[in-house]
């Protein structure tokens, strides 16, 4: 993430940059997407080239048509920081941040105008460190390549499909007597 904020000129680059891998990543194409934002292909091209105005409008739309976070690229756009955007497509990490902040001042109200910047930001690191402990734990716990080395130590050459139902699979295996 860059240090200082990007100007609006840069805003078109980055929401570019954040667009455009969410939108392969759920496997679709410029002509479908622009079909499932209701927009003609040359209008959503240029939105997702990042051209004209940022448009939250468009933006809650795509982020809809693909179950991504808004909030996540709307931030990761206006930090300079695409990838957030990317990375919080499916667990929707500012979204969720934003309910449990709407929760907050929902419960405390006013109250808020009297908490001290230092226990938000105190509070805030905490949080940010367990979720960075936890990611940190799973990793520890399971590899990202454990089961494709584990296959390869029990006679398959890669993890077997995990869409596949069992009972299938075990008919394309061969059986000992083959």
């Amino acid at each position: 993430m860059s240090s200082e904020r990007p100007s609006p000129d840069a805003w078109g680059r980055h929401l570019a940059a954040a667009l455009r891998p969410i939108r392969k990543a759920r496997g679709l194409s410029a002509v479908e997407m622009a079909s499932l934002m209701g927009m003609d292909r040359r209008n959503n091209a240029n939105f997702e080239a990042g051209k004209g105005r940022l448009n939250l409008e468009r933006l809650l739309k795509f982020a809809e048509v693909t179950d991504s976070d808004p909030w996540a690229i709307l931030a990761g756009v206006l930090m300079g920081s695409p990838r957030l955007a990317r990375d919080a497509a499916d667990n929707k990490l500012v979204m969720v941040f934003l309910i449990l902040l709407a929760e907050f001042e929902a419960q405390l109200g006013e109250g808020i105008r009297t908490l001290d910047t230092a226990d938000a930001v105190s509070a805030f690191r905490e949080a940010f460190r367990t979720l960075e402990e936890s990611l940190a734990s799973r990793r520890e716990r399971l590899p990202a390549d454990w089961l494709k080395t584990g296959s390869a130590k029990v006679g398959l050459g890669a993890a077997p499909p995990s869409d596949e139902d069992p009972a299938s699979s075990r008919s394309q295996t061969p059986s000992r007597d083959e």
